[in-house]
C-alpha cells in the first residue's frame, strides 16, 4: 500500500508557479499581442527579447514609469502571481504575503498553502511557501520564475536555449520518495502549449546533482516556454506541493534526414512498380549509391522474406562518409535469394528509412 504524505504544514512546503506569461494591467493599455502572446499581455518581456537580440536593452525606455510602485502597483503584481497560480497549477488556495521590491523594476511574492489534507487550515505563519518573481513592465507585471524550497535547478539556466533530451541538474532532497515531475510548456494565448511531462528520479544517478534528462515534442514557432519541476501531492488529490519554474527559450528544429536517391551500378531491373529489384543470375557485385540529406551515416541491412525472420537480418555495411554521398558494395553469392534491403538513413534530426524487395 502507499505510504500516505504527512499533512501539510505552513512553512515546510513550496509551491512555484511561473509557467504562463499572464500580467496584470497597469492604467495603461499593453501593446498589441502577437500570435505567440496571449491576449492582454506584452508581446515579449524585456528579458526575452535580449536573449534573442543582445543589443535590446532589458530595460523599458517608454513610457517611463515610476522607481517605486505604489501600493495600487503592487497590488497588482499580486493579483498577477496569484492569477498565474491558479490558471496555470490550478494552485486556487493560497495566501499571498506582501509584495516586496528587489529592484527598481522588479520584486517578488510569497505564497502560503491555506489547506493541509482533508481541506484543514493552516497556520499562516513562518516562512513562504512558494515565491514568484516578477518584473514591472509599462503594459503590466510580468513573470520571471519561481524559486521552490528544496526543488534548486543549476541547469537549464534562465533563458538558456534548450532542445529533447534535456539534461537536468540540480537537487531535490525533500520531494516525496526522490521522485520529481516535470512539465515543460510553450507561450500562447491562454493556457501555455503542453509539450511534454514525465518525472525523474536523481537517486539513480551516479554522479551527485544530476536529476535525469527530459524528454519533450519540437515545439511550435519561436515563443519561449517554462520547464517545470514539482512535488505532486499523494493523498489523490493532483496536488502540487511545491515547485521551480525556469523560463527558457528552444533550440530551433533540426531537420530529419531525406533520402532523394537510391541508385543502382550495373542498373537493376525493377519488378512490381519498382519495390523489387532483380540480381542477375550468379553470383556478382552491384553498388548501391544513395543521396540523402541531414545524415551522418547510412546502414544496408538484408532481411529474409517471411514471418519472424527479424533475428536472421544481416548488416551488409555502413557508409560514415556524407561528403561523396553514401555507398555500399554487395558481393552476393549464386544461390538464389527472396530478401528485403532497408536503407536507413541517420542524422542529428532522427532517421529516415527506405525499403527495397530484393530477388535473385
Amino acid at each position: 500500500m502507499r505510504r500516505i504524505r504527512p499533512l501539510l504544514v505552513a512553512g515546510t512546503l513550496v509551491l512555484a508557479a511561473g509557467i504562463g506569461t499572464t500580467v496584470a494591467l497597469t492604467t495603461r493599455q499593453a501593446p498589441t499581442a502577437t500570435a505567440a502572446s496571449p491576449a492582454g499581455q506584452p508581446a515579449a518581456s524585456p528579458d526575452d527579447a535580449a536573449a534573442s537580440d543582445p543589443t535590446t536593452s532589458p530595460t523599458p525606455t517608454t513610457p517611463t514609469t515610476p522607481d517605486t510602485p505604489d501600493r495600487a502597483d503592487e497590488a497588482k503584481a499580486v493579483a498577477t502571481a496569484r492569477a498565474f497560480l491558479a490558471r496555470e497549477l490550478g494552485m486556487t488556495d493560497m495566501v499571498a504575503g506582501p509584495f516586496r521590491s528587489t529592484g527598481a523594476r522588479t520584486g517578488q511574492v510569497g505564497f502560503r498553502h491555506k489547506y493541509g489534507e482533508g481541506r484543514r487550515l493552516l497556520p499562516q505563519a513562518g516562512p513562504s511557501a512558494v515565491v514568484v518573481r516578477l518584473q514591472r513592465l509599462p503594459a503590466g507585471w510580468w513573470i520571471l520564475g519561481v524559486d521552490g524550497r528544496s526543488i534548486q535547478i543549476t541547469s537549464p539556466a534562465r533563458l538558456q536555449r534548450i532542445s529533447s533530451p534535456l539534461a537536468v541538474r540540480g537537487t531535490a532532497p525533500d520531494v516525496y520518495e526522490g521522485t520529481l515531475y516535470f512539465k515543460v510548456t510553450q507561450d500562447r494565448p491562454g493556457r501555455d502549449l503542453l509539450l511534454g511531462e514525465g518525472f525523474v528520479d536523481g537517486r539513480v544517478s551516479k554522479r551527485p546533482g544530476d536529476l535525469g534528462q527530459l524528454r519533450f515534442r519540437q515545439p511550435v514557432g519561436s515563443a519561449p516556454g517554462w520547464v517545470i519541476f514539482y512535488d505532486a501531492s499523494s493523498d489523490g488529490s493532483n496536488g502540487i506541493l511545491q515547485a521551480t519554474a525556469v523560463r527558457v527559450q528552444f533550440a530551433a528544429a533540426t531537420p530529419a534526414p531525406r533520402i532523394l536517391e537510391v541508385a543502382t551500378s550495373p542498373r537493376l531491373r525493377t519488378l512490381e512498380g519498382g519495390f523489387w529489384l532483380e540480381l542477375p543470375q550468379g553470383e556478382g557485385k552491384v553498388v548501391f549509391s544513395v543521396k540523402a540529406t541531414n545524415a551522418q551515416r547510412v546502414r544496408f541491412v538484408l532481411t529474409p522474406t517471411g514471418t519472424d525472420v527479424g533475428r536472421h537480418a544481416r548488416l551488409l555495411g555502413e557508409d560514415r562518409s556524407p561528403a561523396d554521398g553514401f555507398t555500399l558494395v554487395w558481393r552476393y553469392p549464386a544461390e538464389g535469394l527472396s530478401a528485403h534491403l532497408g536503407i536507413q538513413a541517420i542524422g542529428p534530426g532522427g532517421t529516415t528509412d527506405k525499403t527495397f524487395g530484393i530477388a535473385h
